[in-house]
């Protein structure tokens, strides 16, 4: 048997209803406001990714005292949690994959290569795509002096304490008292329905701000929890993220487990009170159902109060919704499961004085093998540029190229080209003297 869903039967309904009796005798009899039709057409995803900040900001759970639309796909996404059946058959197809509630199911991490043991990862996790965000858009960049033409910058991240495992990720969002706008709102409007003694108006708002707030309680009481694979034998996990869309390079350099809580790390949703998710969702969809039946009885104030009730709730779900997410989940990631490691951010004008700056700084087992993967050029000008370098890397000896230096290249080559890669690797180099004397001084001062 066919039963239609109930988003759809939703959608088919007028904005006017000429049926409902109006208990104003001056207005045109039969006159009414189709408020259900209006409670479909507010809320939505905007309800549902403005419950979600609720896993991050613990006192959101205690501020959703107001009337908001969107009920029946909060309680679609939220009711698949609670493993009912009766749900399931009452959302048949919906994900169940919680990641999708915290955001987290379209990042995907940058390539990862291991300086020491050898690991290639072409896709790593969601949190390593959030640290490379958190460099970008929060730490300050120190431009090194050189040639430029497609600027690559090289962030070193020392992960010198041991990574929080199944740390819970709070962090406050905004203050609390935005929150009284829509719970304001809700209850002015209630009051003016009880004033005008529209009883259905006010007892549907009211049981909108109950039900809302009572979710949010239940709900909120899910954790967002972070967890990552610890390794067998705990060995040195320094290595870099590469992100050619970023144009941007990040040196990890830390323990195994510090690397492998970027590189793999995951985020689920602890519910303590699974069991309640499932009445929750049961009375949200119930809210909809009662408001669509009931509101067209109240008198056109009542509705417009009711209309004007969850136009501010939307407006204020929006506005969580405009919120930067990932850039929240970024710095609560740093600090709460990192624990605050030191950064360091350089602009190198090219990306062969990048990828040198990069090799000097991590000093890789096998340093020949991460520079053909990022720079493959394989003529006779490379492949000589790169012995040189590489064998003053593995020998520790200075990348300083002077006037002589050059004159001792074969005639065949690209004099041109030789001097401008071997200038680029000395203002690599120069660079990193550069951070050695700020890192240093840096940690002098802690």
């Amino acid at each position: 048997m066919f039963i239609p869903q109930l988003s759809d039967v939703l959608d088919r309904r007028t904005l006017y209803s000429g049926n409902a009796p109006l208990n104003d005798p001056s207005l045109p009899q039969g006159f009414s406001l189709d408020t259900g039709g209006m409670a479909s057409f507010f809320g939505g995803e905007v309800a549902v990714t403005a419950m979600t900040t609720i896993h991050l900001d613990p006192t959101r759970r205690w501020l959703g005292w107001y009337n908001s639309p969107g009920t029946y796909e909060v309680a679609r996404r939220y009711g698949r949690v609670s493993d009912s059946k009766l749900l399931e058959g009452l959302f048949p197809g919906v994900p169940t994959d919680l990641a999708t509630l915290l955001g987290l199911e379209g990042l995907k991490g940058t390539k990862y290569i291991g300086a020491h043991n050898g690991t290639i990862l072409e896709e790593t996790g969601p949190f390593s795509a959030l640290l490379m965000k958190h460099s970008v858009d929060h730490l300050r960049t120190v431009e090194i002096p050189g040639r430029k033409t497609q600027p690559i910058a090289v962030t070193i991240t020392e992960l010198e304490h041991p990574p929080n495992n199944q740390a819970v990720l709070r962090t406050p969002i905004y203050p609390p008292i935005v929150a009284g706008i829509p719970i304001l709102a809700s209850v002015g409007t209630a009051v003016a329905c009880g004033v005008f003694q529209d009883w259905f108006s006010f007892s549907l708002i009211v049981f909108g701000i109950l039900v809302n707030g009572v979710s949010c309680v239940v709900i909120g009481a899910g954790e967002f929890v972070f967890q990552y694979p610890n390794p067998r034998v705990d060995v040195p996990g320094d290595g870099i993220l590469v992100s050619d869309k970023d144009k941007e390079i990040i040196v990890l350099m830390g323990s195994g487990d510090a690397v492998n809580s970027i590189t793999l790390g995951s985020a689920n949703l602890r519910f303590r009170w699974r069991y309640w998710i499932k009445w929750c969702a049961i009375l949200l969809v119930l809210q909809l159902i009662v408001q669509i039946l009931l509101i067209p009885q109240g008198t056109l104030f009542g509705q417009i109060m009711f209309i004007g009730s969850l136009a501010v709730s939307w407006a204020y779900n929006l506005w969580l919704c405009s919120i930067d997410k990932e850039s929240i989940q970024g710095d609560v990631f740093v600090r709460g499961v990192l624990r605050s490691p030191r950064f360091w951010r350089y602009n190198l004008g090219t990306r062969t004085s990048a990828v040198v700056f990069m090799l000097l700084t991590l000093k890789p087992k096998d340093p020949g093998k991460i520079l053909n993967m990022l720079i493959p050029n394989d003529t006779a000008e490379w492949l000589k540029f790169k012995d040189d370098i590489l064998s003053r890397i593995r020998t520790n000896q200075e990348l300083r190229f002077e006037t002589s230096f050059l004159d001792t290249l074969a005639p065949e080559q690209d004099r041109e080209l030789m001097e401008l890669l071997y200038s680029d690797a000395e203002a690599a180099y120069k660079g990193y003297l550069n951070h050695l004397s700020r890192s240093a001084t840096k940690r002098t001062s802690l």
